[in-house]
């Protein structure tokens, strides 16, 4: 199962945090004690990887765990923490736990009571039916004469025979979406966490103890292997039968009782302990690791966390369970060099099919490698966490505010120094809100992420002035204009006024055929969006007819602006508006034109190549 979204309350600074994105390649970022490492510890503590200390535990409580407002020997509540996960199963895992599509399961502490892992599901209406596996024999025995159910065999001592006899009663009654245990086919689909902190650059035991520890767990999802290790429980649980039933009639004489019950359970979970690492240098006698110096400790750990993208990027056979690898600030320590391989690493891992990687830092340069959209960033306030991160369907201009808030919190003052690679300047308002949308919906993540900073020159010689500025600088300009620009004597990006300020023909890229932005709308898609917005007074259907008669003469985007003042009431009030509108009702990356896409390849193609260079000497 693959994790997609995280939900936490109460755990450390996250007092009530919905909805965390969880992506194949997911980083987290922030100032420090903004809540980082508090989310993995989070993810560890839903996959049953770390237990809840009393420290853990938060006061925040907002929602359904209430807050305590007494100490418990006051009179007042247990806190509650719940760490909450959406996860996408394999096709395999579909079947075999009889879903579809996305379940959502969660782990939940009581303070005083301890942790219990649920999933929602359709549970019985009646409570008292839930949850049968996990009741004592004399519990079941006394449900089911309340209930009116008998068995079918001749063992009433036998768990089991309650077990299945209340089971089948409760498939019977009404059913209702909630929250109930989690089976252990559930628990057991859940994806190993193999959790590599800053430190353990320094250790490098830890870090072979977890990728071998994973592998191993892995290995016992196996059915084969799954079936050994049950058969082994039963076995050992039959063994201690001897020793229970002492430990009853031991109890019930010393203490009077009519009876008393103990149901233990056996469960194993295989793990490395014991470990021993050695080195040996060319010409040199093998040195515990133990007693190797810091730096060569740090060699061999980041050599091991690459290592590791083979050894657990292999897909289980049967399609069950996966990986979540987890990096806590891992360039602690780490020069450049070393910075740039931890991030190819990531990035090899996280293509995996089952796997996904997740990363808190600090560094900027494990930030800029990714797409922005796999970014969370997460800011507090009054020692709160909040979360922010960029959504499939955000504007422009929620974009530039989540950069903005990001670069702030990394101690910068001007979002462009993350992702800017190239500055695209357009000639007005229509271009500046219009592209952001049609490139976001060609190709399914916003400008910024393939380092193009976008800038409204607003036909204004002091945007001349500033992309002069900025080529001096060292930084990369383009302009992206209409195709009528060069010859227009009258528009701002002609050639003598580009001359003018050091820039050609060759710093522009051209938009329309044969004059603007306008014309590579198809016919039909300009019909739609002016039925759909613009409906003419005489309320017949403008059809594609209509716009094609348009493009016979002059410009088409005037001619087209004034047949909609002349023929509908809901005409836009200034012909900017119309391409805007149109883009925001694309839905498909075939949508856009496909001139227009190609003129955002070859700006995207300039960003990859473009970026700061160094100055020459005397320059």
């Amino acid at each position: 199962m693959r994790l997609v979204e995280l939900s936490v309350t109460n755990f450390r600074s996250l007092g009530d945090v919905r909805g965390i994105p969880i992506h194949k390649q997911t980083i987290l970022t922030g100032h420090n004690d903004c809540g980082k490492t508090a989310t993995l510890d989070a993810i560890a503590f839903l996959l049953g990887e770390r237990a809840m200390d009393d420290s853990d535990i938060s006061d925040f409580a907002v929602g359904e765990p209430a807050r305590a407002a007494l100490p418990l020997e006051e009179g007042g509540e247990h806190r509650t923490v719940t760490v909450e996960g959406r996860f996408v199963p394999s096709s395999a895992e579909q079947k075999s736990l009889g879903i579809r599509e996305s379940l959502r399961v969660r782990r939940r502490h009581v303070e005083g009571e301890g942790s219990r892992l649920e999933w929602l599901t359709d549970a019985p209406r009646n409570a008292q039916l839930r949850d049968i596996p996990g009741r004592k024999v004399t519990e079941l025995r006394e449900l089911a004469a309340e209930l009116g159910v008998r068995l079918g065999t001749d063992q009433p001592n036998v768990k089991a025979s309650w077990v299945e006899a209340l089971e089948a009663h409760a498939a019977g009654t009404e059913m209702v979406p909630d929250w109930v245990g989690a089976p252990d086919s559930v628990a057991a689909a859940l994806p190993q966490l193999l959790y590599f902190k800053g430190d353990a650059a320094e250790s490098p035991e830890a870090v072979v103890r977890s990728i071998l520890t994973a592998k191993l767990r892995e290995y016992t999802q196996r059915e084969e292997t799954r079936q050994k290790i049950s058969d082994l429980e039963e076995e050992f649980s039959a063994l201690l039968k001897g020793n229970v039933a002492r430990l009853q009639k031991l109890v019930e004489e010393r203490c009077a009782l009519d009876a008393f019950t103990v149901d233990p359970g056996v469960q194993f979970r295989p793990a490395v302990h014991g470990l021993s690492l050695t080195a040996t240098a060319p010409g040199q006698s093998a040195v515990s690791l133990t007693a190797a110096g810091s730096g060569r400790s740090r060699r061999v750990s980041l050599a091991l966390w690459e290592a590791s993208q083979e050894l657990l990027s292999e897909h289980p056979e049967d399609g069950v369970g996966g990986v979540i690898i987890a990096y806590d600030e891992p360039d602690t320590h780490l020069d450049y060099d070393h910075q740039r391989r931890i991030m190819e690493m990531i990035k090899v891992s996280a293509s995996a099919e089952q796997s996904t990687v997740i990363v808190a830092t600090h560094s900027l340069n494990l930030i800029d490698g990714v797409d922005i959209q796999d970014i969370v960033h997460l800011r507090s306030r009054n020692g709160r966490a909040y979360v922010q991160s960029l959504g499939a369907e955000d504007t422009d201009d929620e974009t530039r505010r989540f950069m903005s808030n990001m670069a702030l919190s990394l101690g910068f003052r001007n979002s462009v120094l993350l992702h800017e690679r190239c500055f695209v300047g357009v000639e007005g308002p229509t271009e500046y809100a219009a592209l952001p949308i049609l490139f976001k919906r060609a190709f399914g993540y916003p400008m910024q992420s393939a380092g193009i900073a976008l800038w409204n020159c607003q036909g204004n010689d002091g945007a001349l002035s500033f992309a002069k500025f900025l080529k001096e600088h060292r930084r990369t300009v383009v302009f992206l204009v209409d195709a009528d620009t060069m010859r227009d004597k009258q528009k701002q990006f002609n050639i003598s006024h580009l001359n003018k300020q050091g820039f050609t023909e060759a710093d522009c890229l051209f938009l329309g055929d044969p004059n603007e932005l306008e014309d590579v709308f198809g016919d039909d898609q300009w019909a739609d969006t002016m039925n759909a917005l613009w409906p003419r007074k005489d309320a017949l259907q403008w059809t594609v007819q209509d716009v094609t008669a348009l493009r016979s003469g002059g410009k088409f985007s005037k001619a087209l602006h004034s047949m909609l003042r002349e023929h509908s009431e809901d005409a836009p009030n200034r012909k900017e508006y119309m391409v805007i509108e149109l883009a925001r009702r694309l839905r498909e990356p075939a949508d856009v034109p496909a001139a227009l896409v190609q003129v955002f390849q070859d700006v995207i193609k300039v960003a990859h190549e473009a970026g700061l260079a160094y100055w020459p000497e005397g320059g």
